[in-house]
């Protein structure tokens, strides 16, 4: 029987970096609604939606539609982990925003 040499169950640790790819590949779309659920606490799915308003005006009352639908551009499941990082960096970017802007 051979003997096992103890160095060979080593784990071994190696520091890989993390890149963001350019991203110039990915088209844009506008959103201007957001709708946000969790499926029991395993996952959130974030929902971007576009909502084009009716023209109303010069419509009589009876005329304007009772409801006006919106229309879903991506979504996106993320886990309680991406979560709580996605809102940490909205906190902090839209801060930056409004500071910008009083500043300006």
């Amino acid at each position: 029987m051979a003997d096992i040499d103890s160095s060979d169950n080593e784990t071994k640790e190696k520091k890989i970096r993390i890149l963001w790819d350019s991203g110039e590949n990915i088209s844009s779309v506008f959103a201007n609604q957001l709708y946000i659920s969790h499926a029991g606490g395993k996952e959130f799915h974030i929902t971007f939606g576009h909502l084009t308003p009716p023209i109303v005006f010069g419509l009589e009352e009876d005329e304007i539609p009772e409801s006006v639908s919106i229309k879903p551009v991506a979504k996106i499941v993320v886990s309680p982990d991406v979560m709580e990082e996605f809102v940490n960096a909205m906190n902090e970017n839209f801060q930056s925003f409004k500071q910008s802007k009083e500043t300006a």
